[in-house]
């Protein structure tokens, strides 16, 4: 699974009915909008409103009063940018500069975590230097740098705003905790240590408003899936065997809460890696003898260092059977449906079902009128019943095959999918769905789009587009 892109980045289902998208995914990472008049057609030449070129980063838009958000590189400055929603003026732009440099995967980069809002500021997440709040207005409020973090693929966590704290989510090999941070201030509310996982995760927590008791703050991790009180980070529930190196926020829905990523692939033949990195031929790779600066050798560092430290004897050296015992991760993964509501160990009293075949890494699920949809590489668009895992249908999204790094988004009866070349398929709903409409931005998408104001804006690798309907 590690040698899978991970870039991206759900949860509650019922959709805010504010003309907002203030997180990544949209109201609690559903990807869900309660709006209407949504744009059926979307194209480089079809319902097009307005494109602004952009910096490059893979950060998914908010929408927050009238504004977009993004977040982007150049040179060793990392910025957030704001745009007026209505015309794609660029209003302003802050940065900082970076401390370090985080190796990513190609794909993934220095600026993939999204921004998120509370309304009053905007919150950024640097992997290479830390959290910024800046005021609406482009001013900084203040900053915590934070870091290094050793994620195995770069990081890609975004922070979300839970009852007046950032939360930001931290889960690298090297590195694991939950930390929050007052939103006026900066300063730090609470931090709560994690299990150490082999590959890190990748996901955006999600939270959770019981009908009784405290609000929770879910995360899925290397290790588990794991409920925090939202106040003060103390751990109320956990499950392993559920997640593995997600990538996927939790996907909340009433008392559920879904998970979805490839159960965890066996090994790679240790003999290749060996033949890479193990200079003497002993048969065990030293970690001294992983030499070189390229982005394919430090990934590969960092799976060793992880291996040698979470499930070897942490002596400098990796061999064969500490190599395979990492990847040995038993049945977790897959996309799993667990119940909420418990407290303590709830792998067992609160397993719902696990759905394992054919599943995507990257992509997460998006639950709209009472159907799970996933869409994987190739183009495949799957439909589940939420209450029982039950495959409804599976085919082709014919005019858009390839990779899917965005995550679909939904509204007004229409599901959005694109893929990475920005082939965009625009659906009907339902058990029976059909196809709307094809369209291409001829531009490369990773990020996801976000919803608001009866219009759908989407980042590309080269620009800010705005679509809107009847264009």
């Amino acid at each position: 699974m590690f040698w899978r892109v991970v870039v991206a980045l759900s949860a509650g289902v019922l959709a805010s009915a504010e003309p907002e998208w203030t997180r990544f995914r949209g109201p609690n990472g559903t990807g869900v909008s309660a709006e209407k008049g949504l744009p059926a057609e979307i194209s480089k030449d079809r319902g097009v409103l307005w494109r602004t070129a952009t910096l490059k980063g893979n950060s998914s838009p908010i929408v927050v009063k009238g504004r977009v958000f993004v977040t982007g590189h150049e040179g060793d400055e990392r910025v957030l940018l704001c745009f007026d929603s209505a015309s794609g003026k660029p209003l302003w732009r802050s940065g900082v500069a970076k401390a370090r440099t985080e190796i990513p995967n190609p794909v993934n980069g220095p600026a993939t975590p999204s921004p998120a809002s509370d309304g009053e500021a905007v919150f950024a997440f640097f992997p290479e230097f830390g959290l910024v709040a800046y005021q609406l207005d482009g001013r900084e409020k203040w900053r915590v740098p934070m870091g290094p973090f050793g994620g195995i693929q770069g990081m890609a966590s975004s922070p979300i705003v839970v009852d007046g704290n950032v939360v930001l989510q931290i889960d690298t090999p090297e590195t694991a905790y939950l930390a929050a941070f007052d939103a006026r201030t900066g300063k730090q509310a609470w931090r709560t240590e994690r299990p150490l996982g082999f590959l890190g995760s990748y996901a955006t927590p999600s939270v959770y408003r019981p009908a009784h008791g405290p609000v929770q703050i879910v995360a899925a991790g290397s290790v588990e899936l794991t409920g925090y009180q939202a106040q003060t980070g103390e751990r109320l529930w956990w499950a392993r065997g559920v997640t593995y190196a997600p990538a996927n926020s939790p996907l909340i829905a009433g008392d559920s809460v879904y998970t979805l990523e490839p159960v965890g692939d066996a090994a790679p033949p240790f003999k290749g890696i060996a033949a890479q990195f193990d200079k003497d031929k002993n048969g065990t790779i030293e970690l001294s003898e992983i030499a070189g600066e390229g982005v394919n050798v430090q990934i590969w560092r960092r799976i060793l260092r992880s291996a040698d430290a979470n499930t070897g004897d942490n002596n400098g050296s990796v061999t064969e059977a500490e190599f395979l015992k990492a990847f040995d991760a038993g049945p977790s993964g897959g996309f799993v449906q667990t119940h909420l509501g418990g407290q303590g160990d709830v792998a067992k009293t609160h397993a719902g079902w696990r759905y394992t075949k054919g599943l995507p890494y990257v992509t997460a699920p998006v639950l709209y009128d009472g159907l799970l949809y996933v869409v994987r590489n190739g183009g495949i668009l799957s439909v589940f019943r939420p209450d029982s895992g039950a495959l409804v249908r599976e085919e082709r999204l014919k005019d858009a095959l390839g990779e899917y790094y965005a995550n679909p988004v939904a509204g007004d009866g229409k599901i959005y999918f694109i893929n990475k070349e920005g082939k965009v398929t625009v659906i009907r709903a339902g058990e029976k769905w059909d196809v709307i409409s094809s369209g291409a931005l001829d531009e490369q998408v990773i990020a996801t789009p976000a919803i608001a104001g009866h219009r759908i804006y989407i980042r590309t690798d080269q620009a800010l587009y705005c679509f809107g309907p009847g264009t």
